[in-house]
């Protein structure tokens, strides 16, 4: 099974038959397959909303995927209704995903319960985690030209490298298919002065495809819920220094190679700013921040090919640079005009750069077995000031990895899939800190699958993972906030997962159970004798068991239920060998999409989201610096209606109406930290393109 890292084909499997929330099970798990890449024309059944497909197929390659209920995709079916502002906004899509939004104002995916670090994300293969911190701040990943979510969850594969520890989401632009070329506009209005205006551009260039999206966003701030009850530095319904901006834009140029190979080139940038809400239960402790600057530049390159004529042998490269700017000026107090920006002033200016690459070579031995070897290596190097016109400091962090994976038939109906690795990490700079040692991990993982017959499976697998910590742990102090640990040790974690997969005509169930015990878990506790200050430690162990439900029933024609519901229990040892809540981890998360569409154009849709009980950072509890937070929901509701074969070249044009957060519910993503009551959008888009 290919990791993430794997660009998948460029032609995604699409018919107008096919459920938004569908099974797609190999006749035979390992074994080569391949299905037509020719995409339907659109029509009033792909634009279906609601639901996700379980699992995810890789098809239009020379590579499949497993039958199991922890790896899912995205299509535009799904994507589109939901209205994504950015990344950000699609992770309630995802099953056992907590979308987190921490006092840095970062938007963050949390998967199981794991931490954000426990997660990798990709831009078509590119890894977007910025490696100062290993993670992204998703509000700032713009989702105009998203058309395939790929995620996958718990134990993977040892091949999806480094530090994914939670699961794997890679973001896939949209392919041109039948069409030379095919156009989509996208305006769109809301509270808060939202502005957004979206163009993308598909063309075929003989051989090659073209691809160019350009974006556009504002906001003066969301609003916040009217009977919230805010202690501190909120006194109006628009949320404190919530602003933000940002335009962006994404190239990319890809070719077929041969009948399966295929060649890609991506550019894409970012430039923009955004304000960080202040924690409302805190009066002079709180974060009063803003980004005055956040600039990205990613270019990838990457082919994969095979390399004979019969197909037993395929090779993938890719290479990408990734550089990364981020300003963040603190402020005295909630009026953000002070103090002066003068010579001395504390402002951090940060410059990150990165190269990464993998090497991947997969051997078929026979239509059920093949073996998969993979290097992977990252380099990252960051500058940074802390003071106006202050010294300089340098630090640098290599990861690398050696893997191989092994999969085959081992009965009629079962297949048993393995790997194992070396992971190795070092930190040559490190700024006016000390020095550290390298630091190194053995990776493995197994997983026995059987397949039933009209789309049932079992598994049952086993992982021994490892994540290195990130330069911010070890040497920042986050102006202030946190006491730096240049001693952290690695985080190991030892999972274990069973589960299946059913399916009807007209319905689809998944259904999973797991278990991890993540030795020296890095948490945040409160500095003793410090003033409104973190330090991240080693904890001695966090223990989670949990199982997910994922379901989807289509009981009549245009009308689909979906949802997913997820069951946690994580505890942390804590001193004397006592057990206490871990940050964070709700005891669940569900999510539930109905929809309707009509053969006229029509079509309705309901979201509800709700997360259970968590404990959550709080610098005002004396006991262990975590205060519980009660179980909290919304409901959303969008209305829509579509056009189509319209004159003047237009396939499409639709409008929609959008209500988040419809009984505008106070929804703390965590202590002090309110995010947006109930907020109105509208828009329009249209499509447009020839044969």
């Amino acid at each position: 099974m290919p990791s993430a890292e794997a660009t998948a084909s460029p032609e995604p499997y699409q018919s107008k038959n096919l459920h938004p929330f569908t099974l797609l099970p190999d006749p035979k798990v390992g074994q080569t397959k391949t299905i037509s890449t020719t995409k339907a024309a659109p029509t009033r059944a792909d634009t279906l909303p609601g639901g996700v497909e379980i699992p995810t197929l890789v098809v239009g390659s020379t590579r499949s995927r497993s039958s199991e209920p922890s790896r899912v995709s995205l299509e535009e079916v799904v994507l589109g209704p939901k209205d994504a502002q950015s990344v950000a906004d699609l992770g309630l899509l995802l099953p056992a995903t907590q979308v987190n939004v921490n006092s840095r104002g970062e938007s963050l995916f949390m998967i199981r319960g794991a931490p954000e670090r426990h997660v990798r994300l990709f831009m078509d293969g590119i890894p977007l985690n910025v490696p100062w911190d290993e993670r992204v701040d998703l509000s700032m990943v713009p989702a105009h030209a998203i058309e395939r979510v790929e995620a996958s969850r718990g134990i993977g594969s040892v091949l999806d490298g480094p530090n994914a520890l939670a699961g794997v989401v890679n973001l896939l632009p949209p392919d041109l298919t039948s069409s030379h070329r095919q156009s989509h506009l996208s305006l769109r209005l809301g509270d808060g002065d939202f502005a957004e205006g979206r163009f993308l551009h598909q063309h075929r260039l003989g051989d090659w495809q073209l691809l160019g999206a350009l974006s556009r966003r504002t906001r003066s701030g969301f609003l916040v819920p009217r009977n919230l009850m805010a202690p501190f530095h909120q006194e109006s319904r628009l949320r404190t220094n919530s602003d933000f901006e940002q335009t962006s834009l994404l190239v990319r140029l890809d070719r077929g190679i041969g009948d399966t190979g295929r060649l890609r080139l991506l550019l894409a940038g970012s430039d923009g700013s955004k304000g960080v809400p202040p924690e409302t239960h805190l009066e002079t402790e709180a974060r009063f921040w803003s980004y005055p600057r956040q600039q990205r530049g990613l270019v990838g390159f990457s082919f994969d090919l095979p390399l004979d004529s019969e197909g037993g042998w395929d090779l993938e490269v890719s290479f990408s640079g990734d550089y990364h700017h981020q300003e963040i000026r603190k402020y005295d107090d909630a009026n953000y005009d002070s103090p002066p920006l003068v010579p001395g002033t504390e402002y951090e200016d940060g410059r990150d750069r990165t190269g990464y690459g993998h090497l991947q070579t997969r051997r078929r031995l026979s239509e059920a077995a093949s073996v998969t070897l993979k290097a992977v290596g990252r380099y990252t190097q960051r500058r940074e000031t802390l003071l106006i016109d202050g010294p300089e400091f340098s630090y640098s962090q290599f990861i690398t990895a050696l893997l191989a994976e092994a999969s085959f038939q081992v009965g009629e109906g079962w297949n048993l899939r393995g790997g194992a690795g070396y992971e190795y990490a070092s930190t040559p700079e490190t700024g006016d800190k000390p020095a550290r040692d390298p630091t190194d991990a053995p990776v493995w993982h197994l997983q026995l699958t059987r397949l039933l017959g009209h789309g049932a499976s079992l598994h049952a697998s086993a992982a021994r993972r490892s994540r290195f910590p990130s330069l911010r742990e070890l040497y920042s102090g986050s102006l202030g906030r946190f006491v730096p640990n240049p001693v952290l040790a690695p985080e190991r974690q030892n999972q274990f997962e069973v589960g299946g997969v059913l399916r009807g005509d007209k319905w689809d169930l998944g259904l999973a159970g797991f278990a991890s015990l993540l030795e020296g878990g890095i948490e945040k506790v409160v500095w003793p004798g410090g003033e409104g200050q973190f330090q991240r430690v080693n904890v001695e162990n966090i223990h989670t068991l949990g199982w997910e439900f994922i379901a989807s029933v289509r009981p009549w024609q245009g009308v689909s239920v979906s949802g997913h519901h997820t069951v946690l229990n994580t505890r942390r040892k804590m001193a004397g060998g006592s057990e206490g809540p871990a940050e964070d981890r709700p005891n669940f998360i569900t999510h539930l999409t109905v929809s309707w569409t009509q053969a006229s154009g029509l079509q309705l849709l309901l979201e509800m989201a709700l997360i259970g009980a968590r404990h959550s950072a709080d610098l005002t509890d004396d006991a262990d610096g975590l205060r519980r937070l009660p179980a909290q929901g919304q409901w959303n509701v969008r209305a829509g209606y579509t056009l189509y074969e319209l004159l003047g070249g237009l396939s499409r044009v639709g409008v929609f109406v959008r209500v988040n957060n419809v009984f505008d519910q106070q929804i703390d993503a965590q202590v002090g930290l309110p995010i947006a009551g109930r907020m109105f959008y509208t828009g329009i888009n249209a499509w447009w393109g020839d044969s």
